[in-house]
């Protein structure tokens, strides 16, 4: 057996050490700068509590009314001598200079705390303040920084590198910001040793800009390189060439088929693999997944309806593993195939001590004993085919990384093309096809499986494997493109595999489906459950990505010209409608990322209104009782008549119209719905859109001159003239000048005084650094005395003020001579304000209209989405990618017995866990005896579990099936 060599070659392997790779020095950079954003803004809110201006100092005594906080605060530094001079009562206040003091100390003590962890190499890439140095015989073989789990000091070790490395993804930022720098929280971590996963990824933002970049990829492949050129043919090719290189050429099996006939089967046990597709998301989700498969025996849950009791069945880790497609989101770059797809698979079964990352295989199967037949091979293997994911770049990363590597984790990588053939025991075979953007196998692949197909015999059953269920797409698209899907593959299951395929697995809706073949729909006790012309369709793609719904989808479909019904989903199509409706308010705080587009599009279709003159006085005249219902009809006819207007007049407004109009049309699903009801709902929910940002500019305006008009805002007449202001620059202006100020003056004071004046005595150098000095100095003073910054700046963001002083100013030109302004604005009178007053203007008041448009637009395509899934069961993909939903995944055990009958187990995963720990009883860096133990053969193979144990993350049965084998 294979598995001595293994082992024995495991242990040579290069221990060299190198030297830890320092993060990038921004990082703790904007580590020091926020923490003393944090430090002042916590320290000016003691200020305003403890200040006492009767007192002019800090509070410290009870009999002053200081509380426990001022007083422990401020009673040390008394002591230290920083008392108050100006109080009757010796040592009971505290001095306005001991807030300096404190601040002082707290950014120095920051600072400090930061350099002892940079001498200490703290800050090197991959640092994990929790762990400490293993000094086990396990570093001898892997090199002494392989011990330190998550490590990156190589990038050829055992060990991947998911901290802070250089790409500067937006998406982990917040994870990767956390890690980088010992927080308080990884001090305790450290003092608990307890190990946590370190630079994990979240959920893909997919309402994010990264989504239009990834539209653009697709959009350039599909229909510029695709037609063009099929990295399918190059595989052929190459294959081909190396085939006849090694005069093989005549062999009776092709280069992509892989005989597992013998494995296991001499003692007549049974053989088992495992299927999961569209893995490669967030980290809890895809590893949790990951993890369960790598177990040796995995102990599901089977729950019981007549006894309402839990059964418990154990079952073993499959020989093989079977990944249909979609690998890595939102894109396939080498940063997320290793973060998002790698990474997860090696934490769960650890690589052997001889992968390396940047290792290029050019000989597989990556074998120590050349021509040793891969059934030989004791461990487990994995074979993968792309999702359409994986073909956005073409295929590239998925060659580099895919076949031109040895190792999934612990499971061993084959492959050499996108598509394979499996030879299982007892007359069963796996295809498993790469339908690439085009849904249809090319002619290369089909030559391929038809050559392989001769080997089959008459009762042989095959098990097809594609990536798309186009058995669910296209009853739900009507079958509308039913002549354009498949029909290399149709050809071949109707010629060369006819009456063979009794099963087909399929992965990209995020799901679990079953349908099996019916003679009647409307008899349901006719079914043919093992027909052999009639397959089992089963979608299980919930190997990580996004939770997909079920009750979108037709319970009843048809597959050419058989009839098939569901016969389980999961979720079930109740908890699908209830999870729809989470995007009523969930889908604003989940897509933040998405409010620069609501920002700019609703500020848009309102910027050519402003500012509406008059509105308030209007609303007045109207609505004089000031009842709810006269509200409710002056907002309606004012909102339909601005509505009028845009389409009118409007010129800024009709083009960002215009837009939502196309957008809402162009994103409403033009698969399920015909063009009547997709027309009419597009334009429902882009006239929400245009209503909200009129109702917002209408509110906006209205509480403008309300302020203006109460008199909230104070105003002052200077001749013809009305200016507006809140005071509320002069009024910090003034505060700092009674309390800030003699800081700056004292260090004027000190500039100027003569302890810096030179004398004979000084060297002329140090008579240079005086001058120098005295320059800077009298920069300085000069600016203090005649600049007036502060009050400068503290006027540019008094945006009341500002909002009032230039609506008034543009409200004079744009109404001179009693002409109409408050709902129309002449475009010749526009042109005679400057353009300064109207960016002033426009930036006040757009600040205030963003902050109330922004949470409307979110919540009113959340809901849009929320009634399109339940109302027409559309927009599953688009629905159910805002939410990023982690829970409810699900994968495939299959077992072939002694009979030849295969059995398949669906597991499915309510809940996932949310936080990680490393566990105590792994076993990745032990050993057994002198050499190292292949990570397949330990019996705690993953290094993290769940935080804490929790019935709900415990992996269920949720669906079972057996398929009769036909005799021969």
């Amino acid at each position: 057996m294979i598995r001595s060599a293994f082992v024995s070659s495991s242990t040579t392997l290069d221990s060299s050490t190198k030297l830890p790779v320092l993060v990038h020095w921004h990082r703790p950079f904007r580590r020091v700068c926020k923490s003393s954003w944090i430090i002042s803004a916590v320290l000016c809110s003691f200020y305003t509590h403890c200040w006492s201006r009767s007192l002019t100092a800090f509070k410290v005594s009870r009999a002053d009314g200081a509380s426990f906080v001022c007083q422990g605060i401020f009673t040390p530094l008394v002591w230290l001598g920083f008392s108050s001079s100006n109080s009757e009562q010796e040592h009971t206040c505290a001095d306005e200079f001991s807030i300096w003091v404190l601040w002082a100390l707290s950014i120095f003590g920051h600072l400090f705390y930061y350099l002892i962890n940079e001498f200490n190499g703290l800050h090197h890439k991959g640092y994990v303040p929790s762990r400490k140095r293993s000094t086990s015989p396990f570093d001898n073989i892997l090199g002494p920084e392989i011990s330190k789990s998550s490590s990156s000091m190589d990038s050829n070790s055992i060990q991947p590198s998911y901290s802070d490395d250089g790409f500067d993804n937006e998406e982990d930022d917040e994870h990767d910001e956390r890690d980088a720098w010992p927080s308080i929280s990884a001090t305790i971590q450290k003092l608990k040793r307890i190990e946590r996963p370190q630079g994990t990824l979240p959920m893909v933002s997919w309402y994010s800009q990264i989504v239009f970049s990834t539209g653009f990829d697709l959009l350039l492949s599909a229909h510029v390189f695709l037609g063009r050129f099929d990295a399918r043919k190059m595989q052929s090719a190459l294959i081909g060439k190396e085939t006849k290189c090694n005069h093989q050429s005549d062999l009776p099996n092709p280069e992509g088929l892989f005989d597992f006939s013998e494995c296991d089967t001499s003692s007549g046990s049974d053989f088992w693999f495992d299927f999961m597709s569209d893995c490669g998301d967030g980290f809890n989700s895809s590893y949790q997944v990951a993890r369960l498969l790598a177990q040796p025996n995995l102990h599901v849950y089977t729950s019981s309806q007549s006894t309402k009791s839990r059964m418990v069945n154990i079952l073993p880790r499959g020989k093989l593993l079977v990944i249909g497609g979609d690998l890595a989101y939102p894109d396939p770059t080498p940063e997320n195939y290793e973060k998002r797809f790698f990474r997860t698979f090696e934490d769960a079964l650890q690589p052997p001590p001889s992968f390396r990352r940047s290792h290029i295989s050019i000989q597989k199967p990556a074998f120590p004993i050349k021509g040793c037949p891969l059934s030989s091979y004791d461990g487990p293997c994995t074979f993968l085919i792309p999702g359409n994911h994986d073909w956005f770049d073409g295929l590239a990363t998925y060659t580099r990384y895919i076949l031109s590597r040895d190792w999934l984790g612990g499971w061993l990588m084959p492959q050499k093309t996108s598509y394979f053939c499996l030879k299982l025991p007892r007359n069963w075979w796996v295809l498993g096809f790469d339908l690439a953007l085009d849904d249809d196998i090319d002619i290369e692949q089909f030559t391929f499986f038809a050559n392989a197909a001769k080997q089959m015999q008459p009762h042989h059953n095959a098990i097809i494997v594609t990536h798309v269920p186009h058995w669910v797409l296209d009853e739900y698209e009507n079958h509308e493109n039913d002549l354009k899907k498949e029909n290399n593959l149709k050809e071949l299951v109707k010629t060369h595999l006819r009456s063979k395929v009794r099963l087909r697995l399929a992965g990209d809706l995020h799901n679990y489906t079953r349908h099996s073949p019916v003679n009647n729909i409307n008899t349901p006790g006719q079914r043919r459950t093992n027909a052999k012309d009639k397959p089992v369709l089963i979608v299980a793609g919930g190997g990580g990505a996004f939770a997909h719904p079920t009750h979108c989808f037709e319970e009843q479909i048809r597959v050419g010209e058989d009839q098939y019904v569901r016969e389980c989903a999961y979720p079930s199509a109740k908890v699908s409608k209830n999870l729809s409706w989470l995007n009523l308010w969930q889908f604003r705080w989940r897509n933040w990322r998405f409010d620069i587009l609501w920002a700019v599009s609703y500020f848009g279709m309102a910027s050519s209104f402003f500012p509406l003159c008059g509105v308030y006085d209007d609303y007045l005249d109207n609505n004089s009782s000031q009842s709810f219902s006269g509200l409710l009809a002056w907002t309606l006819r004012r909102v339909l008549y601005l509505m009028s207007k845009i389409f009118v007049s409007g010129r800024v407004s009709l083009i960002f119209t215009i837009f939502i109009i196309g957008l809402t049309f162009g994103f409403t699903d033009k698969s399920h719905l015909n063009w009547r009801i997709r027309l009419s709902w597009s334009v429902l929910h882009a006239l929400a859109h245009i209503s909200s940002a009129l109702l917002v500019l209408l509110f906006v305006e209205c509480m403008a001159e309300f302020v203006m008009k109460e008199g909230i805002i104070a105003s002052q007449n200077a001749g013809n003239t009305q200016s507006l202001s809140t005071g509320l620059a002069s009024s910090i202006f003034d505060e700092y000048s009674a309390h800030f100020s003699h800081v700056l003056e004292d260090f004027h004071i000190v500039g100027n005084s003569t302890i810096f004046q030179p004398s004979e005595g000084i060297l002329k150098s140090c008579r240079t650094d005086e001058r120098l000095y005295e320059k800077v100095s009298s920069a300085f003073s000069w600016l203090y005395r005649e600049a007036p910054l502060l009050k400068t700046a503290l006027e540019v963001f008094d945006l009341p003020g500002a909002i009032g002083s230039t609506h008034l100013k543009m409200c004079k030109v744009l109404c001179a001579g009693d002409s109409p302004c408050t709902w129309s604005n002449e475009f010749m009178i526009y042109q005679q304000i400057d353009r300064l007053t109207i960016l002033k203007y426009l930036s006040a008041i757009g600040l205030y209209f963003v902050i109330f448009a922004v949470p409307i637009a979110g919540n009113v395509f959340g809901s849009w989405l929320a009634l399109s899934l339940n109302l027409f069961n559309c927009q599953y993909d688009e629905g159910f990618s805002s939410l990023r939903m982690e829970d409810y995944k699900n994968f495939l055990k299959f077992k072939i017995d002694c009979n030849g009958d295969l059995e398949m187990w669906a597991i499915g995963l309510k809940r996932v866990p949310k936080t990680w720990k490393k566990d105590p009883h792994w076993e990745g860096n032990r050993k057994e005896g002198t050499v190292t133990v292949p990570s397949w053969l330990l019996k705690t193979p993953s290094k993290w579990v769940p935080w804490r144990n929790s019935k709900k993350f415990l992996p269920e049965v949720i669906d079972h099936l057996k398929i009769k084998a036909e005799s021969s």
